[in-house]
């Protein structure tokens, strides 16, 4: 099932911010390579997808995708499910992703 990808500020800024750059452009290409598969399917395999329970609640289980794997300061893309939304003009409902950071991993 399709999802619409919504971003925050800082993900729209860390997003950005890889385009700048040349030096980048490999890792930009991974990056919206990994969020493509995250849109089709967010099990994908080589995305690696577990929950991040360090920022889970109760209401909210946060999921970390991987980017970029076996590469020092490899990239990870930290989302949650929804808030779903309904299309204006069909009334059908929307499945969204949230993505709230794409980040360098720390190791």
């Amino acid at each position: 099932m399709f999802r619409v990808l919504r971003f925050s500020t800082e993900a729209k800024e860390q997003l950005a911010e890889l385009g700048r750059s040349p030096a980048t452009g490999g890792t930009l290409k991974q990056v919206n390579k990994a969020l493509g598969y995250l849109q089709i399917n967010p099990a994908y395999p080589s995305l690696n997808t577990h929950e991040f329970t360090a920022l889970s609640t109760r209401g909210r289980k946060v999921f970390e995708a991987y980017a970029q794997n076996n590469t020092p300061g490899a990239y990870r893309i930290f989302w949650y499910y929804g808030p779903d939304e309904r299309d204006a003009k069909t009334k059908k409902k929307n499945q969204v992703i949230t993505v709230f950071a794409i980040i360098p991993h720390s190791a």
